[in-house]
């Protein structure tokens, strides 16, 4: 069921950190690594991006693996089919396996009772925010953070984003990614906003997650383009369903991988929020503030006043 593996790591988390690989399911890639410091605090959900191809891997969030379990937070560094990999049919596949994974959380293998807080990555920003905005989600984390996430996958789709080799419509099978956009595409999975289309009366088509939602986006990234998270900030807003955005000035798509970079800090910081003070639904008209912080600008969905 589960191997362990040496972990790489500094003297000052060697006294905390540790993990095993563990299978949540049965094909190869259903598998993820379980970091645990002693104690620990909360449970920080990783999920790695890389257009849902096979060629990209969890050992991409390895070092921000280590930094969380530093703070003495528990980490699930998931694993999930991609594209043409092992056991892969279709989007489905992936889908199914960040549902199953996030579902293993209730496994006795790990910390029961502890807050979660899910942060994914690229393509992983994606499917941390479709597992928030999917009916009857499970579990329900105090946040849910998207760095650099395709969120948008129309628009996504309309800018060829992944090397102009089509990532969404390859993921989708190249099926019209209108037809799906309300199943996989987080913006239109909001209730109705500017995006989205859907009238008032169809409201309850929409999701509203009770998790805090975080965007983290370097405003360099030329890989994802910001815009990806600026619209749906927008979209989340107007769809009264509160957002965040921190953008990094001087960074781009891989910084955020970088335990020491303005991104993460973001990141980081949105975690420490949303433990301290969990987001509360309310469906009250909001608007967007802006702050000016040196290296990066800070996006807030408030209350209109």
């Amino acid at each position: 069921m589960m191997s362990p593996v040496p972990a790489q790591s500094t003297p000052r988390e060697r006294q905390f950190s540790s993990y095993r690989t563990l299978k949540y399911g049965t094909l190869a890639d259903q598998v993820g690594d379980l970091w645990l410091p002693e104690d620990p605090e909360a449970l920080v959900v990783l999920i790695h991006g890389g257009f849902w191809l096979p060629q990209y891997g969890k050992d991409l969030m390895s070092k921000l693996a280590s930094d969380v379990v530093s703070r003495r937070w528990a980490c699930w560094n998931l694993e999930y089919r991609r594209v043409a990999g092992p056991g892969w049919k279709d989007f489905n596949s992936t889908l199914q396996d960040i549902t199953a994974a996030l579902h293993f959380l209730k496994s006795p293998d790990f910390p029961q009772g502890l807050p979660v807080a899910l942060v994914g990555h690229s393509a992983g920003g994606h499917l941390a925010l479709w597992s928030q905005l999917s009916p009857g989600a499970s579990p329900e984390p105090c946040a849910v953070i998207s760095a650099g996430g395709v969120l948008d996958l129309c628009y996504a789709d309309e800018e060829a984003l992944g090397g102009g080799a089509g990532a969404v419509a390859r993921f989708l099978g190249y099926r019209d990614v209108s037809s799906l956009k309300r199943e996989v595409s987080p913006i239109d999975m909001l209730p109705p906003c500017r995006v989205n289309s859907l009238p008032p009366e169809e409201a309850s088509r929409g999701t509203v997650p009770r998790a805090r939602i975080g965007l983290v986006h370097g405003k360099r990234d030329d890989v994802v383009p910001p815009e990806q998270s600026v619209r749906f900030l927008v979209s989340s807003t107007c769809a009264r369903v509160p957002c965040e955005l921190h953008m990094a000035l001087d960074e781009g798509h891989y910084e955020v991988l970088d335990p020491k970079s303005v991104s993460w800090r973001a990141v980081i910081s949105m975690v420490k929020e949303s433990l301290a003070a969990p987001r509360v639904a309310q469906a009250v008209p909001l608007q967007t503030q802006r702050e000016e912080q040196g290296d990066e600008w800070i996006f807030r969905s408030r209350p209109v006043s």
